[in-house]
């Protein structure tokens, strides 16, 4: 019985699954494979048994909790409790988990107007009791396609509240619990080491030593993610296993007996996953060990099967929700597969053959979770990690360990393990940023649907199957497969006979994506883009935000695009050109499209400079200029270079698409238009890109009565500070009876064509 043992967590991950998420035809097709198995065999009765009950107990467990409701009513102005993690401040905000008296958790952000505001929020910690006072508001819904579920993670973490506090005000309890005084010593370290290493070696240390990792730079916490090595820095078995070796090693070496080493031990470990962070990855690793050790200790053997299948359920006992976090599925499912395997693995007589074997398995197992989440394959990764697997198991982590022992008792001038890592660190880091910033380091395969996942895991088992049983060219058939799978998922978009153009939200800015049918063309209208002005070095961030790279390229991704045969910068203002840069970056960018005039702006030089140093094609365009693609022409209706502001300079584009007519407008203003419409009196469109995101001294009613457009976009950020779109705006719109879709209101909003029909799809209505 101990082969069908892996079918209880699956049938109690499905049970949850129903329970939580709600039944599904792909769900009801999931138990095929266990009623095949079960009229196969001949313990029908007592196989059904077994499997039934974890089903039926989780699916209780996912109705129970998901009935939780809140109870504030979001009214309330002040809220008094106690900080439950260690509070994340990154330059002048700070973000931490709040347990107020009637033992519901929120989260609280604050924004310093000072740097005494910082310095103080740095003496905050787990346990101290504060009172905060502020607007609670429920977290915003993802407004773009691409978008992370924010409310739903917080669901999961059973919050439901995000607290925007205006003053905040704490002080130490009589008492801390244990859990807080553990809490309270990994800040005190965490922040000597930030203290006293440099940006560089303290995130690493940080990562390996206590599982965090907000101290690693945006750009290089990115590379090491987009090559598909970002595991090495989550603490896992590996962790654990090298700190109860060395312990028990220690404690034997100091004349303790081996039995009251091993209860050291299972008492230490719960110690040690509250310093290492309490990952799911960790909590999984040290169940684990607390298994072992228990076992090792009565003298008991048990199958490692039934260890992991025991801490598995209990673990989604105690937190459902954890099925839905990616470090718990990629932790259990990687650990699952190597186990099933190990006999496999240890048949490998050398130390890299396993290791391939590891990290293959290991690849193939997490890759369709993966691409759910960043859409692309680090092919670079099997290479990279033979490479950092090594280093970081056998040099990064111990003299991360030693270094941060010896720091415990003597100055940093005497730790020679951070000497050696602050040499080593800045070199392996600035390798994984150069590799990072090539296009080529990734395919991208846009998201797969949930069909694709399964179909994906299916050829992956049968592949460990083929794997495991190691017949004569065993190797054939999985590779043929999972070529087959690669290319339906790759060229999926070059089957879609339909047009698609999507008005992506990027706040206070405009851009458009539009995909020709069969993928015959794809071109890019503007990408968003914010001014920031960061004058005090306190105030910096770690990783800003940047609408290109966390919007943009993010949302081109999952359509799955690499690349762009056109990118049309409007004009010159930072909310349309700021985000250049990380999309030519990571996209590859056939032309570019340059309203014609003199450039002026340093923003736009530097952007013209970025793109040339890509070797990027730019061509300046103005009026009466037209390019074409497959059949689809795309007219350039303005600018005629001798207008004088940058709006009005925007390139206007006519696009006419499987029957329906479009202008882009840019920030076209009222003299613009006019212009416009005294060279083309005859021009009528069915969708209108508004100018300058509804201002008042655009979308005037000559325009609208001259184009007559059954539908209009509008680009504008959320509360912007210009009160974009105007009233005024709105009412002319309304009155011509143009169907409106606001970014701010919809989010990002999908238009799929077909022979002249229309479906429309908003991202925050999904």
């Amino acid at each position: 019985m101990l082969r069908y043992l892996p079918l209880i967590p699956y049938m109690a991950t499905l049970g949850l699954i129903i329970s939580l998420r709600g039944p599904s035809i792909l769900l009801y097709l999931l138990f095929l494979p266990i009623l095949v198995l079960l009229f196969s065999q001949h313990s029908f009765r007592s196989l059904l048994l077994i499997l039934l009950l974890p089903f039926l107990l989780f699916v209780c467990i996912g109705f129970y909790i998901k009935d939780d409701t809140t109870v504030f009513n979001g009214e309330e102005q002040a809220l008094e409790g106690k900080i439950i993690q260690i509070p994340e401040i990154d330059g002048d905000r700070m973000a931490f988990r709040f347990r107020t008296l009637e033992e519901e958790d929120v989260e609280v952000r604050l924004f310093f107007s000072t740097e005494r505001e910082q310095e103080i929020a740095l003496t905050y910690g787990p346990g101290e009791l504060c009172r905060v006072g502020g607007a609670l508001s429920a977290p915003n819904p993802p407004t773009n396609f691409a978008q992370f579920n924010y409310p739903r993670y917080l669901k999961e973490h059973n919050m439901y509240w995000v607290l925007q506090a205006v003053h905040l005000h704490c002080v130490q309890p009589p008492a801390y619990s244990i859990s807080e005084k553990l809490q309270r010593w990994r800040q005190h370290n965490m922040r000597k080491l930030e203290q006293n290493l440099s940006p560089d070696v303290a995130s690493v240390v940080h990562a390996l030593v206590f599982g965090d990792r907000t101290l690693m730079d945006g750009s290089v916490l990115e590379a090491y993610q987009r090559l598909g090595v970002i595991h090495l820095l989550a603490v896992s078995g590996m962790h654990v296993g090298l700190v109860v070796t060395a312990s028990f090693y220690l404690l034997i070496r100091f004349g303790i007996t081996r039995e009251r080493a091993l209860e050291c031990l299972i008492v230490f470990l719960p110690v040690y996953t509250v310093i290492a962070g309490a990952a799911p990855s960790v909590i999984r690793a040290s169940l684990m060990t607390v298994v072992v050790l228990l076992c090792l200790r009565l003298k008991q053997k048990i199958p490692p099967l039934v260890g992991i299948t025991v801490v598995y359920l209990l673990y989604l006992f105690i937190s459902p929700y954890s099925l839905f976090q990616l470090g718990f599925q990629l932790s259990f499912l990687v650990s699952y597969g190597l186990l099933l395997s190990a006999k496999t693995i240890r048949s490998y007589s050398s130390y890299w053959s396993q290791l391939i074997a590891v990290t293959m398995i290991s690849q193939l197992l997490s890759l369709p979770i993966l691409l759910c989440h960043v859409y692309e394959i680090a092919w670079l990764s099997l290479p990279i990690n033979l490479i950092f697997i090594p280093l970081i198991t056998f040099v990064f982590l111990p003299l991360s360990f030693i270094g941060f022992i010896i720091s415990l008792f003597l100055p940093m001038t005497f730790n020679v393990a951070f000497y050696l890592l602050e040499w080593m660190v800045p070199l392996s880091h600035h390798i994984l940023t150069v590799l990072s910033n090539k296009t080529f380091a990734t395919i991208v395969v846009g998201e797969p649907s949930e069909w694709m996942v399964v179909f994906m895991y299916g050829v992956i088992f049968f592949s460990l199957l083929c794997f495991e049983r190691r017949r004569k060219h065993w190797w054939k058939w999985p590779i043929m497969l999972l070529l087959v799978v690669l290319v339906i998922q790759i060229g999926k978009p070059y089957v879609d006979y339909r047009a698609h153009i999507t008005m992506i939200d990027v706040g206070q800015g405009d851009s458009f994506l539009i995909e020709l049918p069969f993928r015959q063309g794809v071109y890019l209208i503007d990408t968003g883009g914010q001014l920031t002005f960061v004058n005090e070095q306190w105030r910096e961030r770690r990783a800003p935000f940047d609408v290109g790279k966390d919007i943009v390229v993010p949302e081109l991704k999952q359509r799955g695009i690499s690349r762009l045969d056109g990118l049309i910068l409007t004009h010159g203002h930072a909310d349309h050109i700021g985000g250049v840069e990380a999309v030519v970056n990571m996209i590859q960018i056939d032309k570019v499209l340059y309203s014609f005039g003199e450039v002026e702006g340093e923003l736009e030089k530097a952007v013209l400079t970025e793109l040339a140093k890509h070797g990027t094609a730019i061509h300046f365009v103005k009026e009466g200029m037209s390019f074409e693609k497959q059949g689809v022409t795309f007219y350039i209706l303005a600018p005629v270079g001798k207008e004088q502001g940058l709006n009005d300079r925007s390139i206007v584009l006519y696009v006419e698409l499987e029957g329906i007519t479009f202008l882009f407008t840019g920030d076209l203003e009222e003299s613009g238009e006019r212009m416009l419409l005294q060279r083309y009196p005859d021009l009528k469109v069915d969708v209108l890109k508004v100018g300058h995101h509804g201002s008042r001294t655009s979308t005037t009613a000559p325009f609208l009565e001259q184009l007559d457009p059954y539908a209009v976009f509008i680009p504008v950020g959320r509360s912007n500070r210009y009160g974009h779109p105007h009233e005024e705006v709105i009412e002319r719109l309304t009155d011509q009876g143009a169907f409106i879709l606001r970014s701010d209101q919809d989010g990002a909003v999908r238009l799929t064509i077909h022979n002249g029909k229309v479906s429309i799809t908003r991202a925050m209505m999904q």
